[in-house]
């Protein structure tokens, strides 16, 4: 058999849930006012791409509406993850990620993927910036996001990452997918992709959870 190939949800998976909406989600929304009286072109043509007025009260109320309402929109996320590498490189963010998953994905080197909704900059900067000062974007062989991959909840967007990383239809099997969302274990289990149920403190009750092979920690796979 092939070797395995994992691809890891993030927060409540990796670490804990509450990191994004007591951690980055505040600190974005502290930054609201720069973001929308922004000068920086890139800044501003992704601004442009928000079906609402452009003056900064209308920008500010659509992106805080989004982020209260932990809408899965593309720009906000590719806004946020600017916003979030200030904070990184100032050190006043820190990503907890559970130490058996930072050994998990030491040993599986090359073989491990990232596939969050956040985006694939915000991804990379929160796996290079663990707390402890340690990097592990060296022993990550790639990340998705909505932009590169489509939706998590659609099978479609599983069939596309597989394609990513070069394994057949027929070979879904030798990937597992870990996450802590049923809609999106059910999404991948339709492509053929494994899957397994992370169960985590602070995660949210899951319907119908023992339909699920479930991990608590990742020493134990």
């Amino acid at each position: 058999m092939s070797q395995l190939k994992y691809i890891l949800d993030i927060e409540g998976t990796v670490c804990p849930i509450s990191f994004v909406k007591e951690t980055l989600f505040p600190f974005f929304l502290k930054h609201v006012d720069s973001v929308v009286n922004t000068e920086d072109p890139s800044l501003q043509a992704l601004l442009k791409q928000f079906p609402v007025s452009q003056d900064p009260v209308s920008l500010k109320q659509h992106i805080e509406s989004l982020v209260n309402n932990d809408i899965k929109d593309s720009v906000l996320k590719q806004l946020q993850g600017h916003i979030w590498e200030q904070g990184y490189k100032s050190g006043e963010i820190k990503s907890p990620i559970y130490p058996d998953a930072i050994e998990f994905i030491k040993k599986h080197e090359s073989n491990v993927y990232i596939y969050s909704s956040g985006s694939v900059k915000a991804q990379v900067l929160l796996f290079q910036n663990v707390e402890g000062g340690i990097d592990l974007t060296k022993y990550i062989a790639g990340y998705f996001d909505i932009n590169t991959s489509g939706k998590k909840t659609e099978a479609q967007s599983y069939a596309n990452i597989l394609k990513s990383i070069g394994v057949a239809p027929e070979s879904a099997s030798d990937v597992v997918f870990i996450s802590d969302n049923h809609l999106e274990l059910d999404a991948a289990n339709q492509v053929g992709v494994k899957t397994l149920l992370a169960i985590r403190p602070g995660n949210n009750p899951v319907p119908d959870a023992e339909k699920y092979t479930s991990v608590t920690d990742f020493s134990s796979l």
